[in-house]
């Protein structure tokens, strides 16, 4: 059951192989954070087989959401 849109996003997106894509080498991978705060990005090249990329990829994304929540945790709150 919802309440109400998602107050985050995060994104990924990139190459995990076997082969390059469209110009994009086989461990480009990009990721997004989004909040009502704004948005981050970050660029990886990450190394390995597909398996690999694609977990380090979705661990990447976690730690970025982390670091997201504890930099809106850390900012101070409008009281009415």
């Amino acid at each position: 059951d919802v309440d109400g849109p998602a107050t985050i996003g995060v994104a990924t997106t990139g190459v995990a192989g076997p082969e390059p894509q469209d110009g994009h080498p086989v461990g480009e991978v990009h990721l997004g954070v989004a909040t009502a705060a704004g948005a981050r990005s970050r660029r990886l090249d990450l190394a390995g087989g597909r398996p690999a990329i694609r977990a380090a990829a979705v661990a990447a994304a976690l730690e970025l959401l982390l670091d997201e929540l504890d930099a809106l945790a850390a900012r101070p709150t409008a009281h009415p």
